[in-house]
């Protein structure tokens, strides 16, 4: 196998094809290198100008209304803010509250509770009591 270049070299004129353009004398190596520099420059400068364009874009925005937005959202979160705070506020009170009465309810319901135990015991004593003197009277009547 012989080298690559002994190969073009024997194809006969092509490793001396050039051509002139504006006086210049050029390979095809040489233009295309040329054409790839020069394409890289015009898509740099491209890119360039778009982007310009962008800034120039964003530099003229309104800001002024995006401020008063932000100023009216932040004024909309402090006051959602201090009504939080007055709901977490009024929820421990009532929580306070419902225990408070919570307790003032058992503590009704034992003293009613031993109320209830007291007369129960009263209910049975009286009953006991009764049975006895009905006894009595039956077993001897004419002792009343």
């Amino acid at each position: 196998m012989s080298d690559l270049g002994e190969e073009i070299e024997k194809i006969e004129g092509l490793a001396d094809k050039r051509f002139s353009a504006f006086g210049l004398r050029f390979t095809w190596t040489q233009l295309g290198l040329a054409f790839g520099i020069v394409s890289t420059i015009v898509g740099s400068l491209y890119g360039g100008f778009v982007m310009y364009q962008r800034v120039e874009e964003i530099a003229s925005l309104d800001l002024a209304g995006y401020e008063t937005q932000m100023e009216q959202t932040s004024i909309k979160i402090e006051t959602q803010s201090a009504l939080l705070t007055s709901i977490e506020q009024n929820l421990r009170d009532t929580k306070q509250l419902t225990y408070d009465i919570e307790k003032r309810v058992n503590d009704k319901v034992v003293y009613f509770e031993g109320k209830l135990d007291k007369f129960e015991a009263k209910v049975d004593n009286t009953k006991v009591e009764l049975e006895d003197k009905i006894q009595k009277a039956l077993d001897n009547p004419l002792a009343n």
